[in-house]
């Protein structure tokens, strides 16, 4: 039996037909106006991409102009691709700018993108302190119920009193003889020898000087006389075996990192350590080999005796050491270098109820509850509640993370600032500063605030009361700053919670350091003595010793020695990565890490 549609069916399909064509309808329009309204957002996202690469090349031109010119000011427009750019250049002072590029889609005066960058340039190189409490040769000595919050990096002896404790990891480096066993430094007709890029056609990238050990022992350092040009990046430094009178690239001894950031564009002594301390026979040829990368716009010089004074050894150059065959060629002359090797039998020393609740690495341990692995040659009077280790290497020397060629940038830029005689000054003193150089002493009362426009010399002594501020300008920024003393120098009691002391420009990454070149070995005279409480910012002392207070804190210190008296309570901040100092009127404008802000 057929089945017969009616008109009331027919009436009711076609109102559902219309709304389903229209709802189709709908989705329709809605997909083609979301498609269009996606591609213009994808258009103004690219756009605004194209924005920002044009602000930022306005920043890398800013950046190498001023490198080559230091007066240049900016420019109000330049054309660049599909869009153009705009920089201007404030001073804060000599080595410090603000950079504020615009980028602009099409143009500046009808842009339909715009984007601005600013940032901060200083004239100086970003120096990394890896650990908050760096120790060198003359070691650390700490008094009867002192207390370290945090780990130490010792390249000396560490010798504490009953009771003592480190919350932390201790290392305990292998000694290192004072003199160099091999080096040579030119002192007659000194050459530039490049390197690091193509001179007259030789591809010079990677460069060798050769030595022997007058005998076997441990090498522990090398020390480099280098300069640089612009802003290379590291060099890796190996010690190789000798082939046929070249570097023998499958006889690798040792590797270790030169910092570039040591170097700068005047010659000086950079110390290079490697991650291990290897054995060298004595009268055995051995090469020193730096690898660098071609950049005709930043690399190297070595300082060269172009008299051959050196009887054990000669320097090569070579475009790729690691090559099947690689082709190495005689230089005329000898490099300034310098061999340092160990033999130096270092230890942890520890009084009744002494407890590093870390890990302790050193050649010999005594006297102390290790709660963590213990690493050694030898052990006694101990108690180990991790892992014990024995016949464990020792650590590998660590370098400080300040060199003498920045040290002497610093001082020439302050030669080049203020002049001053000694200076003395009452209680509660307000007073400025720098940039410049004080040749005599520095003697302030109690409660002095002292501003100092970095860097700022000292050749004679500071003499200082209690409760003492030193700070940068808050118009350096991000930056940090130095004051170099000669002299010791002697600091009262400080403040709670780092209210006073050496601080930076109040930007978070800003520190104010006080660096003192006296030599303690020369005299057994602390260069820096501190009284109790905190003291903010970097005490840094690579010839001689700090002596602290109780309960000092720091934010970081790094020294030949430390001293302790009883019942000091040392806490220190981490290591501080790449804090960014001034160095020196030859050093290259870049950009202050964090300083980088997009608008």
């Amino acid at each position: 039996m057929k089945s017969i549609l009616n008109l009331n069916q027919l009436g009711s399909i076609f109102p559902i037909t219309m709304i389903a064509l229209t709802s189709i309808l709908v989705i329709t329009v809605v997909l083609i106006s979301n498609s269009f309204i996606l591609k213009e957002s994808s258009k103004y996202s690219l756009d605004k991409l194209e924005a920002v690469t044009l602000a930022e090349a306005g920043i890398e031109k800013a950046i190498a102009s001023l490198n080559v010119n230091p007066s240049y000011n900016g420019e109000s427009e330049t054309v660049l691709g599909q869009g153009s750019y705009s920089v201007s250049v404030t001073s804060i002072d000599s080595n410090n700018k603000v950079v504020e590029a615009g980028g602009y889609i099409p143009d500046k005066t009808n842009p339909k993108i715009k984007q601005a960058i600013k940032i901060q340039i200083s004239k100086g190189e970003g120096i990394s302190f890896p650990y908050g409490l760096q120790v060198g040769e003359g070691g650390l000595q700490m008094g009867n119920s002192s207390t370290l919050n945090g780990s130490v990096y010792s390249n000396g002896d560490i010798s504490v009193g009953n009771s003592s404790a480190f919350t932390g990891d201790v290392w305990v480096a292998g000694g290192t003889q004072p003199t160099a066993n091999q080096q040579w430094e030119c002192t007659q007709v000194c050459q530039d020898y490049i390197f690091g890029k193509s001179v007259t056609g030789e591809n010079r990238l990677d460069v060798a000087q050769s030595f022997q050990l007058s005998q076997g022992a441990v090498i522990n350092k090398v020390s480099l006389k280098l300069k640089k040009f612009g802003s290379p990046p590291n060099i890796t430094v190996r010690i190789l075996c000798d082939n046929n009178d070249k570097p023998d690239k499958n006889n690798v001894k040792a590797s270790g990192t030169l910092s570039a950031n040591l170097v700068t564009g005047s010659y000086g002594f950079v110390d290079v350590t490697f991650s291990s301390s290897p054995n060298l026979s004595e009268n055995t040829r051995y090469w020193i080999v730096l690898d660098t990368s071609n950049d005709a716009n930043n690399y190297w010089s070595f300082d060269l005796d172009s008299l051959q004074g050196y009887g054990n050894g000669s320097p090569k150059w070579s475009s790729n050491w690691q090559a099947s065959s690689p082709v190495w060629t005689a230089i005329t002359g000898d490099f300034g270098f310098k061999v340092y090797i160990g033999g130096v039998a270092t230890k942890f020393t520890g009084g009744n109820s002494a407890v590093v609740n870390g890990d302790l690495h050193a050649n010999t341990i005594q006297n102390v509850t290790i709660n963590g692995s213990a690493y050694y040659q030898s052990i006694s009077g101990s108690t180990v509640n991790g892992t014990s280790n024995p016949g464990s290497p020792d650590p590998a020397p660590e370098t400080f993370p300040v060199s003498q060629s920045n040290i002497d940038a610093w001082k020439l830029e302050a030669e080049d600032g203020l002049d001053y005689g000694s200076l003395t000054y009452g209680n509660s003193c307000n007073v400025n500063l720098g940039p410049g150089k004080i040749d005599g002493d520095l003697t302030l009362g109690n409660s002095c605030s002292v501003t100092v426009t970095s860097p700022l010399w000292i050749t004679g002594n500071i003499t200082a009361g209690n409760s003492l501020t030193v700070k940068l300008p808050s118009s350096a920024g991000l930056s940090s700053g130095v004051v170099l003393v000669d002299g010791t120098t002697v600091v009262g009691n400080g403040c709670e919670n780092f209210e006073c002391g050496f601080k930076g420009s109040g930007s978070d990454g800003s520190y104010l350091m006080l660096l003192s070149t006296y030599d303690t070995t020369v005299t057994g005279t602390p260069a820096i003595t501190a009284g109790n409480s905190s003291f903010s910012g970097i005490f840094y002392a690579p010839k001689g010793s700090v002596s602290l207070g109780n309960s000092a804190s720091f934010k970081e210190i790094s020294a030949w020695k430390i001293i302790t008296g009883n019942g000091a309570i040392l806490s220190y901040e981490q290591g501080l990565s790449e804090t960014f100092f001034s160095a020196g009127p030859t050093g290259s404008f870049s950009v202050v890490k964090g300083s980088y802000q997009l608008k």
